[in-house]
């Protein structure tokens, strides 16, 4: 029997306080578990694993939970999400690298971030899917983790799915500014319109370029960390299969919408 060919997704992960309260994200994340083929292991890039140097694959057999954010309340430290590593799957992802002239490091250390678990914990609560965490780099740009979900791309054939946790707009410092801007909303709609419309054009050149083309990329990005994720995924598909699964904004100007690539 053939494995069926898993998904790839852009998942914006959002606020930590999703995993501990009820929103439309939420309630979406909990039903799109539910509703998909179970895979045989995860692969998460993760927004919150952004690395300068090396490619680094998380390869430890139980990795811890991490608790990357401040200022939040007790009851979010007190969560673990105990999915267990593949160690051999990360192996056989660091090949895939290197047999591109890349060199992987692969870490055993490595824990579950806050991009890692928050969306897992609610797709999968049982925490008995094997995952692999692998970094973004954001100074190389769209181009290069593109690629890199290109290299992975057999993996899904091999039944394991491919998540790029983000956001599709993440300026923190105008969420929580005490002199709002005026048209934020309006620039917020302008640039995820702009992306909905060239996904769904499989417009790839316009998508990498999105720096020098999409409206107010700066205003939504001011650092490229939590949309750099969305083009590993992409990468891993044939890109003949772009479409928005959800939209939702949070705090007004946090939106968060997800796509599926297939």
């Amino acid at each position: 029997m053939n494995t069926v060919k898993a998904p790839a997704f852009f998942i914006s992960h959002g606020s930590p306080m999703m995993a501990v309260e009820k929103s439309k994200t939420s309630l979406f994340l909990q039903q799109l578990g539910l509703s998909l083929t179970r895979p045989k292991a995860i692969v998460v890039f993760s927004a919150h694993f952004d690395n300068a140097r090396d490619i680094v694959i998380s390869g430890g057999q139980s990795p811890n939970t991490i608790h990357d954010f401040y200022g939040f309340p007790d009851e979010l430290y007190d969560i673990e999400y105990n999915a267990p590593g593949s160690p051999a799957l990360a192996d056989k992802i660091a090949v895939l690298f290197t047999q591109q002239g890349l060199n992987p490091v692969v870490d055993r250390e490595r824990g579950w971030d806050h991009g890692v678990w928050i969306p897992l914990r609610l797709m999968y609560p049982d925490a008995d899917i094997p995952v692999v965490a692998i970094s973004i780099n954001s100074g190389l740009g769209a181009k290069v983790n593109y690629q890199y979900g290109q290299i992975l791309a057999p993996l899904r054939e091999q039944g394991v799915m491919i998540i790029g946790s983000g956001g599709i707009s993440h300026n923190l410092r105008e969420v929580f500014s005490s002199a709002p801007s005026v048209n934020r909303v309006a620039r917020v709609k302008t640039f995820t319109t702009w992306v909905k419309d060239k996904l769904a054009a499989a417009d790839i050149k316009a998508l990498i370029n999105y720096q020098n083309e999409a409206p107010d990329v700066f205003f939504n990005h001011p650092t490229q960390e939590h949309f750099i994720p969305l083009f590993a995924a992409l990468g891993s598909s044939d890109f003949t299969f772009a479409k928005q699964i959800h939209t939702d904004i949070e705090y007004e100007i946090l939106a968060m919408d997800a796509y599926q690539f297939s």
